[in-house]
């Protein structure tokens, strides 16, 4: 079964993984096991995921709330 889920859910669960990464990340770089440039990019790229998933959300709010 595939569940559905609306683009604001998707864009809050981004959210969230975006500040998980923020705070493991960091641990991961102080240790040494992964490089601060390797956390910057990982968590840009959830960044610009999670931005694009609440535009996406917006513009479902705007247009009637259509779900994904």
């Amino acid at each position: 079964m595939t569940a559905r889920f609306t683009n604001e859910q998707l864009a809050a669960a981004a959210e969230r993984e975006v500040r998980f990464r923020e705070r493991v990340y960091a641990r991961q770089v102080q240790i040494k096991r992964m490089s601060q440039a390797k956390a910057d990019e990982e968590i840009s790229l959830m960044k610009a995921i999670a931005a694009n998933l609440r535009e996406q959300a917006q513009r479902d709010g705007l247009f009637g709330g259509a779900a994904q």
